[in-house]
């Protein structure tokens, strides 16, 4: 027993370094999917930053509402800090390997498998298509979860005599994937109920806590989040890929070929027959029903839920945590090993069936191995930033995913992180207003006005890459794809008078229209007294403008012209879509629009502008592109735009991406300027005083200080709050790793 232990054990590393090597082969993966790897110790702090942080400078700023890596990050910053980001990668790598080997065999063991099981069903864990799609796709995160949730149902196994200190540290090891982590608090608080151990799920919440305080000050960031049924159609598997644990919608794993479907069906056979041997255990009952269950979410609107899941996505959108339907396949393919392992234990000849699916899945990667579908980081070449500190850069191309224009690609930007001096590049993955809008405006246009708003001083070209959409999310609104395609600058373009971070405006007013930004305008609808705004609802889940209202913020970045903050509905078509009567309606009218009486409410080239709508009209329909943005009962008498305000550079410090200082010059100032995406949880407080908090130009954040001079804090309290509680988490982790490492010496003791 001890000799085949540690057989199992040599193995284990061996297949770990085998995994490693797939993951190094060419060295840090780029432009694939989501690869975003540290690609030179430059990017090593963004990286620590982005897993730690509840507020992100990078992009236009944004909040990081879940923090779920923050445990991994440390360590693994640590090592890149040290080693550099290619030995930390090949550690994590590394790390996933063995703990995909060990927990199997360890729950093979349990259940008196011999040792070619164990291996057989250990390789199946690590090289089935599931794992090839995610480390593709640049989910090694993921992946490292979902071998600790074969490990957490290891441990589960054990029943009364499972260690709660293990427990807990699985969960804490799973809380890296937030998709997992729900599902594996599920089976915790139930397996709970059973054995009265109650020191996970509680481990569990306290390293979940930054993610809580986060999801509940954003939520309704959250949900603004585009989640339609469309969308999810296209996420749903079809019922026979998916028995191959395939289906994955960009087909990575498909070049493995038929080799790799059919080892995965030996192993569904193997769990099958465990099932039924197994079926009087009340732990093997748990896991064919949740694999029964999972098997019919996944298939999403061609399973069984395909009434209700639509329903769903329209009605829960809290929901949309499980958007990427294919991750939940990794958690039946836990599943699978463990019933797996059920019947290779109790008919032993079935472990060489085991053991030869295993090699055909680690065969099938050798000879379609996943560094063929990525980019070496050294290949290529890379900017050289020197902008000046605090200040942004445009990445040129600018919407995501990116290639190369002679050597493929199809990924995001590997240079899209905050640089020393706190540098950050304007560009996000998912560009949304402004962003989307000032990089648009640009590329089709030459216009530089909105990236000097937005604090760019510098725009990076990047003539060896390619953008892969143009910034089109999918096949949404096409139809308004500029008619010739973008010629990305070839030579980088310095910008003056860039705004500056932190700056103080000497004017402002309140304005009806809020769609330029810079001016330090505040739109009525965000100015307190004052009518209440309420945006265009589209009344359908529709991508297609041409056909149906659509959701307009899909369009922003391929016509930037009809870019605003409120979103609303967009339309070339000539469907009516219901308005309020005798309301006052902001739209956007190239053509007509044309109000359910008859008559002409709009007719113009294009521009934002209020209609009042008659009592009489209940709807409108569009004779050539309109866009309908937002409704009020009342109409301010307030202009449609004013001049711009001056804008003075203050001195501040800066404590992390959350915190500053700001020294406040109170000869002229009417407005205080935090050149960075609004959001409800900045504060600003001087003299014990809280600052009023404002929208301005309906982008960035702004505080009205009236007669305030000195030194003002600004403090993203969300960020701080989330900070705390991973102290809180980090302090917990490292109690359970002391617990762990006392327990045997005490068992010895008692013995």
């Amino acid at each position: 027993m001890l000799a085949a232990k540690r057989a199992l054990n040599l193995f284990a590393v061996a297949a770990a370094a085998v995994f490693a090597a797939f993951v190094l082969w060419k060295g840090i993966p780029t432009l694939r999917h989501d690869w975003t790897w540290p690609i030179d110790r430059a990017a090593v702090g963004s990286f620590i930053a982005e897993s730690t942080g509840g507020w992100l400078s990078s992009g236009f700023g944004t909040p990081n509402p879940h923090p779920t890596t923050y445990l991994i990050a440390l360590p693994l910053g640590l090592v890149m800090w040290l080693f550099g980001p290619l030995v930390a990668l090949a550690c994590l790598a590394a790390v996933i390997g063995y703990l995909c080997m060990r927990c199997v065999a360890d729950a093979a063991g349990q259940l008196n498998n011999a040792a070619t099981a164990a291996l057989g069903i250990g390789l199946f864990s690590l090289f089935n298509p599931w794992v090839y799609n995610e480390v593709v796709a640049g989910h090694l995160v993921m992946v490292l979860a979902y071998g600790g949730l074969i490990g957490l149902f290891a441990e589960m196994l054990r029943g009364e005599r499972a260690s709660p200190v293990r427990l807990s540290l699985w969960i804490c090891l799973i809380e890296a994937q937030i998709q997992f982590f729900v599902l594996g608090m599920v089976a915790l608080v139930s397996f709970a109920f059973v054995t009265r151990r109650w020191l996970p799920p509680l481990a569990g919440i306290i390293v979940f806590l930054p993610s809580i305080v986060g999801l509940i000050a954003e939520r309704a960031t959250l949900l603004h989040i585009p989640y339609v049924v469309t969308w999810q159609a296209n996420q749903s598997l079809a019922p026979l890929p998916l028995l191959g644990l395939s289906g994955y919608f960009p087909g990575y794993a498909d070049r493995l070929g038929i080799a790799a479907p059919i080892a995965v069906w030996v192993v569904l056979g193997l769990a099958l027959a465990g099932a039924i041997a197994a079926r009087r255990s009340a732990a093997a009952v748990w896991g064919i029903a949740a694999v029964v269950f999972l098997y019919a979410v996944v298939l999403g609107v061609h399973g069984p839920f395909g009434v209700a899941y639509p329903w769903l996505v329209k009605n829960v959108p809290e929901s949309g945590v499980f958007r990427e339907l294919y991750d939940l396949v990794g958690i039946l393919a836990a599943l699978i090993a463990l019933l797996a392992c059920a019947a290779t234990g109790r008919i032993r000849g079935l472990g060489y069936a085991a053991l030869a699916a295993g090699i055909a899945l680690m065969a099938a990667w050798i000879f379609r191995p996943p560094s063929d579908l990525w980019i070496a980081a050294h290949s290529y070449s890379h900017p050289i930033v020197a902008a000046p500190p605090y200040s942004r850069i445009a990445l040129m191309p600018a919407f995501q995913p990116l290639g190369l224009r002679n050597d493929g690609g199809d990924g995001a930007d590997p240079d899209a992180h905050v640089y020393p001096g706190s540098v950050s590049a304007l560009n996000e993955y998912l560009p949304s207003y402004p962003v989307n809008m000032a990089l648009a405006r640009y590329e089709e246009f030459g216009d530089v006005e909105a990236l000097r708003a937005l604090g760019v001083a510098e725009i990076v070209a990047r003539p060896w890459m390619t953008s892969r959409t143009q910034g089109r999310i999918g096949l949404a609104a096409s139809s308004l794809e500029p008619r010739w395609p973008r010629q990305p600058p070839a030579s980088i373009r310095y910008i003056s008078g860039a705004t500056p971070l932190i700056s103080q405006c000497d004017a402002t007013g309140i304005v009806a229209l809020g769609d330029r930004i810079g001016a330090c305008d505040v739109f009525f609808g965000d100015a307190p007294g004052y009518p209440a705004v309420e945006a265009v609802i589209p009344p359908s889940d529709s991508i297609d403008p041409r056909s149906a209202w659509i959701d307009a913020r899909l369009a922003f970045a391929e016509a930037p012209s009809l870019a605003q903050a409120v979103g609303g509905a967009l339309t070339q078509s000539r469907v009516p879509q219901s308005v309020e009567p005798g309301s006052w309606l902001m739209a956007y009218v190239r053509g007509l629009l044309v109000g359910s009486d008859g008559r002409v409410l709009e007719k113009s080239q294009g521009a934002f502008a209020w209609l009042h709508l008659p009592a009489t009209v209940t709807s409108v329909r569009c004779a050539g592109l309109c866009e309908l943005v937002a409704q009020a009962q009342a109409l301010p008498s307030v202009p449609s735009h004013l001049p711009a305000a001056h804008q003075r550079a203050l001195e501040f410090g800066r404590f992390g991406s959350a915190f500053y200082v700001v020294r406040l010059q109170a000869d002229s100032a009417k407005v205080l300027r935090l050149n960075e995406r609004y959001d409800p949880a900045w504060i600003a407080f001087a003299g014990g005083r809280l600052l009023p908090h404002v929208r301005i130009d309906m982008s960035v954040n702004g505080w009205f200080v009236g007669d305030t001079s000195g030194r003002v804090v600004l403090v993203q309290v969300t960020a701080v709050v989330q900070l705390i509680a991973e102290v809180f988490g980090v302090l917990c982790v490292l109690w359970l790793l002391k617990a762990l490492a006392y327990a045997p010496t005490k068992r010895v003791r008692e013995q």
